[in-house]
């Protein structure tokens, strides 16, 4: 089972002539099930879906807006979660079935201005996660705008620690890799944007994680890699100012 997160960029001014890059990257990688973030608009999704040939999917619109959250699927998409004031502003969710498998993946794009948001809006996921009871595997993922292991975010999702004295137990699929997936030093869109990069450093702000589901048999991670993160001779650009993910695993 493959597993895909990627934030293509909407970015009016280089929108067009990225997005069929955007849609060889989709199609080349062939996930069974990809979360996308800063999709422009539904017209914009279904032109997406009609080109890389996947049908099931669903789209939110960030309030007051026609940007928003999609998830592709090759496998039917059973319900389209809801959600409160909070999560409608960074996450939407759905249920698949996989090979007999009920599978839940929720597809955040935090807050990028402010941590204390932040926070509000991943505790309010990872409640509302915990009250879907019908699922085998879980997996959260997308745009987190928060750096591993130095986050309030990431600490509180794997474990290190609690927020609002609220705690969860997730595993980083992508640990065990650590490329950046915004890359202030090799990606074109990056490169001198705002004349800051010299004091940056890349960071790997885009992850995929499957929820801990001890004593049951945990999914094997097959394997792990970026994509869109090869400039295509022919245009000399990335497709986004992010990198995407995609992870393999047994099911």
């Amino acid at each position: 089972m493959k597993v895909a997160t990627f934030n293509v960029w909407n970015n009016n001014e280089t929108w067009a002539l990225r997005k069929e890059m955007i849609i060889k990257e989709i199609r080349r990688v062939n996930a069974d099930i990809i979360a996308l973030q800063e999709v422009p608009n539904l017209e914009e999704l279904e032109y997406i879906l009609k080109q890389v040939g996947l049908y099931q999917y669903s789209f939110k619109r960030y309030p007051g807006d026609e940007e928003g959250l999609a998830v592709l699927s090759k496998y039917p998409i059973e319900e389209v979660m809801s959600e409160n004031d909070v999560l409608n502003n960074c996450s939407m969710r759905i249920l698949v079935k996989i090979n007999g498998s009920t599978i839940g993946l929720t597809n955040v794009h935090l807050n990028w201005k402010s941590a204390l948001v932040r926070e509000k809006e991943i505790v309010e996921v990872a409640k509302w996660i915990s009250e879907s009871k019908n699922t085998d595997y879980e997996f959260l993922c997308g745009d987190f705008n928060s750096k591993p292991n130095l986050s309030s975010i990431y600490n509180f999702l794997v474990g290190e620690l609690s927020i609002e004295s609220y705690d969860t137990s997730w595993i980083d699929l992508g640990q065990s890799d650590g490329s950046p997936t915004l890359d202030s030093e090799y990606n074109s869109w990056l490169l001198n944007r705002e004349n800051l990069n010299n004091i940056r450093v890349p960071v790997r702000y885009d992850w995929i994680l499957l929820k801990s589901c001890f004593p049951k048999k945990e999914l094997r991670l097959l394997d792990i890699e970026l994509f869109a993160n090869v400039v295509p001779p022919t245009q000399q650009v990335h497709p986004s100012d992010h990198y995407g993910v995609i992870v393999d695993l047994s099911l």
